[in-house]
């Protein structure tokens, strides 16, 4: 990330438009995680990202908070698939 900082240093940030609301709840914190993309996933939001005028962290906070209301309001569903593994244990 750093990197990416530094060799852009030069050129005009995002603008700072924000896509989600602020947390109300002053007790409530905001706590980081990471998440793995590919190459065309990340470019892909980097990218509508540019084009809607807003921070690739807003944009992505927001497809997560719509992610879970959908899914907490039935309209998505998550497929599951179970595996059964066999493992050989030592004596």
């Amino acid at each position: 990330m750093a990197k990416d900082t530094m060799k852009n240093i030069s050129q005009p940030s995002r603008k700072s438009t924000q896509v989600t609301d602020q947390t109300e709840d002053s007790d409530q914190k905001n706590l980081p995680i990471s998440v793995y993309l590919t190459k065309p996933e990340r470019e892909y939001i980097e990218a509508l990202a540019d084009r809607l005028g807003v921070a690739r962290h807003a944009l992505m906070q927001y497809g997560i908070r719509y992610f879970i209301a959908q899914h907490r309001a039935g309209n998505i569903e998550v497929p599951v698939e179970t595996k059964t593994v066999n493992e050989i244990t030592t004596p």
